[in-house]
């Protein structure tokens, strides 16, 4: 896995998702009595029971860490492993997250969890759409479609997005539009480090003791 970007080859690898890896557990496995792989985790942890908070940093193996975003949230695809999964999966889907630092993780490694190490983002996917707006850096102007991706939402939501939007007073949302109406030139496209701080904050591990 690496920093900033995900797994490699991985089609949520990108630098500006919240969504770059998810951590399961073997419990939702057991609990849900499904086949390998269905839950389409990258990470499997041995443990009847996983709870990781908002901010966690877990470290993988000797190198490699992770920073928890938030729950990731049960969608109607994984019912073509077994009928009504995404009902019966609700609490045990696992946990999204960013990677802060580079490293190869193999099967046995074990895990390290740290808490309140980085600023928490909320479960809720209004809560993080109005968020990422209110912190876009001012030189800033994003597409629906982006602002999806920044704030870990499925695009299908896209359409609701204006109106969720507007009804926030003070919020810069005429900075958000719609594809075609995006400059090529648009810094998000130029340059994403000033976005991917002004959203996640420092995800720099330097200051975090081992």
């Amino acid at each position: 896995m690496r920093c900033g970007v995900g797994i490699d080859g991985d089609c949520h690898a990108s630098p500006v998702s919240p969504r770059q890896l998810l951590i399961v557990s073997t419990g939702a496995y057991d609990y849900c009595n499904i086949p390998p792989r269905s839950l389409r985790e990258n990470i499997l942890v041995r443990t009847a029971d996983l709870r990781l908070s908002s901010g966690s940093l877990v470290r993988l193996g000797p190198d490699a860490a992770v920073r928890i975003t938030f729950e990731c949230e049960p969608c109607g695809r994984l019912n073509k492993f077994r009928p009504g999964l995404s009902k019966d999966v609700r609490g045990k889907r696992g946990y999204l997250g960013r990677v802060v630092r580079s490293g190869v993780v193999k099967a046995g490694h074990r895990i390290k969890v740290e808490e309140d190490v980085f600023e928490p983002l909320s479960d809720n996917w209004k809560d993080r759409l109005i968020s990422v707006v209110r912190t876009l850096p001012a030189d800033f102007v994003i597409s629906y479609s982006q602002l999806a991706e920044l704030a870990g939402v499925p695009k299908v939501f896209c359409r609701v997005f204006p109106r969720v939007l507007r009804a926030h007073g003070g919020l810069p949302w005429q900075r958000v539009v719609r594809s075609n109406q995006l400059s090529l030139s648009a810094p998000l496209i130029e340059d994403k480090r000033p976005l991917v701080g002004a959203i996640f904050g420092n995800e720099n591990l330097s200051f975090v003791k081992e």
